[in-house]
């Protein structure tokens, strides 16, 4: 009897030490494109299960899980678990709830969707999405009337010079905007302070 109570203790602290931090999942959050196998993204899905309770609903943070979800099964066709973010998952995929056309509606466009295209980018890869939020990147704020515009281009300002640091997928996507590209004066100097910076941080 003591035997089999010290056998699910030691079972109790390996799923403890087994069980993934916040910073880990963040990790898989930002960088599954690099390796997308299904053993990955059921693994994706168990830790962000196990990680429920901490992960901050209030930023919709949780909501961002499920879109990376739906946008993974969506692209290798790999099944979503049944999980507390699978029903959210399942309905961006049938595209029908006001929030699935939101998210699949590039038109519509406010700093919340510019989450959605960088989710989706790390879910996917697919730099469609760096495309749509390259519309909006090297914008000078300070000349914006429209406050919601000031918003969108401040964050996508922020976001595109702050992942240009942290992938290289990002910044090998500038440099090629650079070289190809024609812009205004303000977003080529921006695009070319983005590349030095994250050369640098290399």
């Amino acid at each position: 009897m003591k035997r089999a109570v010290a056998l699910i203790l030691v079972v109790s602290c390996l799923n403890v030490v087994a069980a993934p931090s916040m910073e880990e999942f963040g990790k898989q959050v930002s960088y599954f494109y690099k390796n997308p196998t299904k053993e990955n993204f059921e693994k994706f899905q168990k830790d962000a299960e196990s990680l429920r309770k901490e992960i901050p609903s209030e930023n919709r943070a949780k909501f961002l899980v499920s879109l990376m979800i739906a946008r993974i099964s969506e692209k290798y066709n790999w099944p979503i678990m049944e999980t507390s973010f699978s029903q959210t998952a399942k309905e961006i995929l049938e595209g029908k709830t006001k929030l699935a056309k939101f998210v699949n509606d590039d038109q519509a466009v406010n700093p919340d969707k510019l989450d959605i295209w960088w989710c989706s980018l790390f879910a996917t890869g697919d730099t469609k999405y760096l495309e749509n939020i390259f519309l909006y990147v090297g914008k000078d704020t300070e000349k914006e009337k429209d406050l919601k515009n000031m918003l969108v281009y401040g964050a996508a300002n922020w976001s595109f010079k702050s992942n240009c640091e942290q992938h290289k997928m990002v910044l090998d996507f500038a440099k090629k905007k650079l070289k190809e590209g024609k812009f205004s004066d303000y977003k080529e100097a921006y695009l070319k302070e983005c590349i030095a910076c994250a050369q640098k941080v290399d």
